[in-house]
């Protein structure tokens, strides 16, 4: 390992010829889609070379976290990659260690993400990451079709009851959102903080926002909002809700979007909500139950590593929001 150089860097033409040639869905997006990502965090990437070339990276995302009673910069380490002839000489771990070393460094208050099952043995293990467990799955079935097909069985019939109300989507993201926050926040340990400028990046401004739709009760103390996304995957056709957050009208938004994916032939809508969230109980009325281990499309695990005394909260228990809006890939 003496010959390969670990650096702290940001997007340049040679990061984004070996994401490209990674395999990872992000290179295959393309360049729009990583300076979408990464160009807030200028040096978003541990990059391992051997003789100039790069045969290792560890590319990780700058977002404003509410963690307890601070405010402050936190680091989701999202993907990691290393070529094939380099695997098993430790490079992958070397990376890791040497950006939560570099986070720390830089006044991040925490280093936190999602594991899968390859990678979870090195974060919480030789890492020292806290694990949370896997990420809080829940489901709503919206047509039998889906689950039917895997019996055999050509049948599909609707399961919901629910019907359209005709809402107009979200041109972007006012004002109301960060009323929507101011509203939200108190009953929140810890999370990416989801203000206006938040959203709007994450919604509006993506290569792929032409994906989401979002609908809002925009009115001034009582905003709340929902965002989904449809996708043909896992075996049907499914949508994924990105964020349902608000007060007493999100329960009727949630409604009318359950309706309108049923009439467009949605099967399932996934969703991530802890029991201990300000929108699990509006969740569990609109129909939505914990998805059973069986029957979840993948193993993702959460994890945590606090760089300050202040985030320490960040490993206490029932202190997490979490939505698909904190998954990079959705």
């Amino acid at each position: 390992m003496n010959d390969v150089a670990v650096s702290f860097e940001g997007v340049g033409p040679d990061l984004l010829d070996a994401y490209a040639a990674s395999g990872m869905a992000r290179g295959q997006a393309g360049e729009a889609a990583i300076r979408w990502a990464f160009d807030t965090n200028p040096k978003a990437f541990a990059v391992a070379r051997e003789n100039g070339k790069i045969v290792g990276l560890s590319a990780n995302l700058l977002l404003r976290m509410k963690i307890g009673a601070i405010d402050g910069p936190g680091i989701q380490a999202v993907d990691s990659f290393v070529a094939s002839d380099m695997r098993g000489r430790g490079v992958f771990g070397r990376l890791a260690r040497a950006y939560d070393e570099y986070a720390g460094q830089t006044g991040a208050h925490l280093v936190w993400g999602f594991p899968n099952d390859n990678a979870a043995p090195a974060w919480f293990g030789k890492l020292g990451w806290h694990r949370h467990g896997q990420v809080p799955f829940l489901m709503k079935p919206l047509r039998a079709g889906y689950f039917l097909r895997k019996a055999g069985l050509a049948l599909d019939f609707p399961l919901s009851t629910t019907r359209d109300q005709n809402l107009a989507p979200e041109a972007g993201i006012g004002n109301w959102a960060d009323d929507l926050w101011a509203e939200a926040a108190p009953q929140i340990g810890c999370t990416t903080i989801r203000d206006r400028a938040y959203l709007t990046h994450r919604l509006f401004e993506a290569p792929h926002a032409a994906a989401y739709r979002v609908v809002a009760d925009t009115t001034c103390g009582t905003a709340a909002m929902v965002a989904t996304r449809e996708a043909e995957k896992h075996g049907g056709r499914i949508a994924y809700l990105m964020e349902a957050l608000g007060g007493a009208s999100l329960s009727e938004l949630l409604a009318s979007e359950m309706g309108r994916l049923k009439a467009r032939g949605t099967e399932v809508v996934l969703a991530w909500a802890f029991p201990w969230s300000p929108n699990y109980r509006t969740l569990r009325k609109a129909g939505f139950f914990p998805l059973p281990r069986r029957l979840r499309p993948i193993n993702i695990w959460f994890g945590t590593r606090p760089k300050s005394p202040q985030a320490v909260p960040a490993n206490a228990p029932r202190q997490w929001y979490l939505s698909y809006l904190d998954s990079d890939t959705i």
